[in-house]
């Protein structure tokens, strides 16, 4: 109750308030939205790439980042939507600049916060609605309305029809509806779909897509950002050449080089969803074992850390049970929590290991060391984050830097 009531007493007005000091900035922008629990933010630097591919000078707001063309903006770290007065000032610099279209990543709590009020926007699209932030919505009925409200906002909405919430989403939805699909009839939908060791393919209505991001979880993201693209009647042609080499994005399935036949990899995968769908991945080409270093973040939603336990017990072979941004929690706490939920049949047959490391880089020090050549470690939660935040303290943290310090260390230890 008090959060609803801060929420249209403060949070509401002073959004209105920053978007007519900025003199409505949106208003004269191409407004597009991406919501969801995961994917995000690969899906809107995705659009935002086939756009300048396009020819059109556009912008994007997410959690790695604001971008105007390339050059970027920084905002808060552990913040995906800013402060209106941040959002509404990036708006009037990209509207200043010349840009046209911008593309936004759009969470629940802004969308509850009213973070965008006064913004309307031509496209909103939806990735997935899973299990997240039940710390703060409480029960997943009211995340589920609270991401809808998003479609109230747009045009048209372009629907998951694959996902549990579509059938709340679409009924709820005043938008004109457009749906994607790997399973259902839809107006894009996946078929076809072939995964090799170097390549994922797909056809969409008669387009033939084909990309070296071979994760199956990223046919969503793509029939995503393929359906918003061609309600912008941006060419097919173009976006079929935009993901030949998918678009890196820093701690997205970020790879980092070594010379001991390790696969390592940065993901920021820190919901039981987007843990399954990165290790089941991993899995399908790891020619070795799958080490897993991954946390979860204190102060947030606790009944998800038992989830995230069950699932890397269920698909590594090693998990090492870490510090992610403990805030004020203890962090034997949290990891005892993630521990609770591992797979007894898993540790009982030997199938799983794991390890409880607090410190993050004593973490990663171990899969390092316990790594062979053919194994595979990644890096979940962090991604590209900069900062690990311990009580009310910001110390700077690398993920990359991480897994340097590790290979140095076992270079040392081998000499």
């Amino acid at each position: 109750m008090f959060q609803q009531v801060k929420n249209y007493l403060w949070h509401l007005p002073k959004s209105y308030l920053f978007a007519a000091l900025n003199a409505f900035p949106c208003r004269h922008l191409t407004l597009i939205a991406v919501t969801g629990t995961d994917g995000k933010t690969t899906t809107c630097n995705l659009i935002y790439e086939v756009l300048r591919r396009s020819g059109l000078k556009v912008g994007v707001l997410s959690t790695i980042g604001a971008k105007i063309q390339d050059r970027l903006l920084p905002i808060p770290p552990h913040m995906t939507s800013p402060d209106p007065s941040l959002v509404q000032k990036i708006f009037k610099e990209m509207l200043d600049e010349n840009v046209t279209h911008v593309v936004v990543e759009v969470t629940a709590h802004a969308l509850d916060q009213f973070r965008f009020s006064g913004c309307r926007f031509k496209i909103a699209g939806i990735t997935n609605i899973t299990h997240e932030h039940l710390d703060y919505f409480h029960n997943m009925n009211t995340y589920i309305k609270v991401k809808s409200q998003l479609f109230k906002l747009c045009d048209i909405a372009v629907l998951n029809r694959d996902d549990e919430s579509f059938n709340t989403l679409i009924t709820n939805t005043p938008a004109k509806i457009v749906t994607y699909s790997q399973k259902q009839k839809s107006d894009y939908t996946a078929k076809n779909i072939k995964i090799t060791a170097d390549q994922l393919s797909f056809d969409v209505n008669k387009v033939h897509l084909s990309t070296d991001s071979n994760y199956d979880y990223q046919v969503n993201n793509i029939l995503l950002a393929f359906a918003i693209c061609q309600q912008l009647s941006i060419d097919p042609a173009v976006f079929a050449k935009t993901i030949i080499s998918f678009p890196e994005m820093k701690g997205r399935r970020e790879l980092v080089a070594n010379d001991l036949g390790i696969t390592t990899i940065i993901d920021f995968a820190h919901t039981p969803a987007a843990l399954e769908t990165t290790l089941s991945s991993l899995k399908k080409n790891c020619r070795g074992r799958l080490i897993a270093i991954f946390g979860a973040t204190g102060g947030r939603d606790q009944s998800k850390r038992p989830l995230m336990g069950k699932v890397v017990s269920r698909l590594a072979d090693i998990g090492i049970v870490t510090a992610d941004d403990t805030r004020n929690e203890q962090i034997a706490d949290i990891n005892e929590q993630i521990i609770s939920g591992f797979d007894e049949s898993q540790l009982s047959s030997q199938k799983f290991t794991y390890y409880n490391i607090p410190h993050r880089q004593d973490a990663f020090n171990l899969a390092i060391s316990l790594a062979k050549s053919g194994d595979t470690v990644v890096a979940c939660g962090k991604g590209h984050e900069t900062t690990i935040l311990h009580g009310t303290t910001e110390y700077p943290w690398s993920e990359r830097a991480a897994f340097m310090t590790a290979f140095k260390l076992r270079e040392v230890k081998n000499t």
